[in-house]
């Protein structure tokens, strides 16, 4: 409903080059609502409204969009707009991409990245296509059982703003094993001279990430997680899982179970728009 009574005055927008009003419309906008817009203008449009976005909003947008419409821009992106924007893309979206593109051009994405995130990507990728190894992202902070509080606490302020939660700090031993997670408010309320050895008490749920992804939103679910610590079969922290991806994994196990007991196809629209419903604001449903 809402992306009929926006399309028309986005497309006059463009049509005056009101760049300024385009600016200003996808500021305010949220990325969901921008993606539905983009699916809707052909591919001109779509690709000048794209071009007004932000560079981490438009990373945020593009994450939202179906396969079909990313595989559409991206063709018509020249090398540094595609370098700038699978860089902004988080580990888990990154992937998401790779997998349901075409080969020639998954691989000309992967040139782009830098040689350490790309063999990051090459080894996620080589995980089954439904095992928790494909949500893995490696951007987590860990910390030595050796370590003060305090040594601890200046390597999480150092590493921590690119890591994807700072809410449970993972311990690992010096081959890299999982040892252990500590929530940071343990962190904080605890001596700078005390050990994280002391602050352990090696009780932790952890995953392998040849299981299966049912199983990690199993976990989830069960123990209340933040985010799930991935392993590989001797024990070492390989990445972790976080929340948001295993409720998008849940999503689609719970749509998928809907269509089937319903016989409903995976076309149909009114879900989409009870989605959208859902994720509006209150405010702007009475805007409209």
């Amino acid at each position: 409903m809402f992306k009929e009574l926006l399309l028309p005055e986005v497309k006059r927008l463009i049509r005056d080059k009101d760049w300024s009003g385009l600016k200003e419309f996808l500021k305010e906008s949220y990325p969901s609502d921008i993606a539905d817009l983009l699916e809707e203008l052909d591919e001109p449009d779509a690709l000048i409204l794209f071009r007004l976005l932000s560079r981490e909003k438009a990373a945020d947008v593009f994450a939202e969009l179906e396969p079909g419409k990313q595989e559409s821009l991206l063709k018509q992106f020249n090398n540094q707009e595609i370098k700038e924007l699978v860089a902004e893309l988080d580990t888990d979206e990154r992937t998401r991409l790779f997998e349901e593109l075409p080969g020639k051009l998954t691989q000309k994405l992967l040139d782009t990245l830098p040689p350490e995130e790309r063999r990051e990507a090459l080894e996620i990728l080589a995980y089954p296509e439904n095992s928790v190894g494909r949500l893995i992202t490696p951007d987590y902070v860990a910390v030595m059982p050796s370590w003060t509080v305090e040594q601890a606490i200046e390597h999480i302020r150092q590493t921590g703003e690119d890591a994807e939660t700072i809410n449970m700090i993972y311990v690992v031993d010096e081959e890299g094993h999982l040892v252990d997670d500590i929530p940071i408010r343990r962190f904080i309320l605890a001596d700078p001279k005390q050990k994280v050895d002391s602050l352990m008490d090696r009780h932790f749920i952890s995953i392998l990430a040849s299981e299966d992804q049912e199983e990690a939103v199993r976990l989830v679910k069960k123990y209340n997680l933040v985010a799930l610590p991935v392993t590989d079969s001797k024990g070492i922290l390989i990445g972790i899982v976080t929340v948001d991806d295993i409720l998008d994994v849940s999503e689609e196990e719970n749509t998928e179970d809907f269509q089937r007991i319903g016989g409903v196809t995976a076309e149909t629209k009114a879900l989409g728009f009870i989605t959208n419903i859902i994720e509006t604001p209150l405010s702007k449903l009475y805007k409209m």
